[in-house]
């Protein structure tokens, strides 16, 4: 197996077109042979992400409600359908050059859902996958969401993990086109606030592991002159 190491960018709260931006530049860089596999962890503000096979999202409400709400509604190119992110979500998209890493799409994901069951079983929580669907669930409520690209070998996009979120952004969309699907977070599983910053910490040990690999983290300074310019 190659080596792997994966650079580790902290950006706190961001726009989605902000980071969106910024993970296709830098997915770009790597499919030049240039920069560095990175993870990039955020919470985002409001926003209706679509994924590329659906692009008519999957609504509970009008859109003008949607729109009063202050909430956009944005296109993406990662697979799965709609979902919902806002404050006290943590996300994590990767950069990572499959090729490389002698890694394959598939198990790339796994290994996200597989980090996400890591960072729940530190707070004594069971993360389960659903036969036919992607992301990660507890006792039939889903905690993670899972959509990837891959272009030229490397991916960007990657996973959202409800940690302490007001999960009635959900409301507005069937998630992951799910009528039915009950949405949970960390924080209400626990029955007490988690704070992002430690499901973080937890995701980045896991991450580690499961995808072996070391792993370098970038601080405030750096982070603000070679990843948001």
């Amino acid at each position: 197996m190659n080596e792997r190491n994966l650079r580790v960018y902290q950006l706190g709260t961001t726009t989605y077109e902000d980071v969106h931006r910024l993970q296709q530049r830098l997915q770009e860089q790597r499919r030049q042979g240039a920069g560095e596999d990175a993870l990039l962890l955020t919470e985002h503000r409001a926003v209706i992400t679509l994924g590329r096979a659906h692009p008519e999202p999957s609504l509970r409400v009008p859109s003008e409600e949607v729109a009063a709400r202050g909430v956009s509604i944005v296109q993406s190119e990662r697979g799965g359908d709609v979902t919902y992110h806002g404050p006290g979500q943590l996300v994590a998209y990767g950069i990572i050059d499959l090729r490389a890493w002698d890694l394959g799409v598939v198990d790339y994901v796994t290994g996200l859902e597989e980090t996400v069951i890591g960072l729940l079983a530190d707070w004594g929580l069971r993360g389960e996958r659903v036969k036919g669907s992607r992301g990660v669930w507890i006792a039939g409520r889903k905690v993670a969401s899972v959509g990837v690209h891959v272009r030229g070998g490397v991916t960007m996009h990657g996973i959202a993990v409800n940690v302490s979120d007001d999960l009635s952004g959900f409301d507005l969309i069937n998630p992951c086109g799910m009528p039915s699907v009950e949405m949970t977070s960390l924080s209400r599983e626990m029955g007490k606030p988690v704070a992002v910053a430690a499901a973080a910490e937890a995701f980045i040990f896991h991450a580690a592991s499961v995808l072996s690999c070391t792993i370098e983290a970038v601080d405030m300074e750096q982070k603000r002159a070679a990843a948001l310019g």
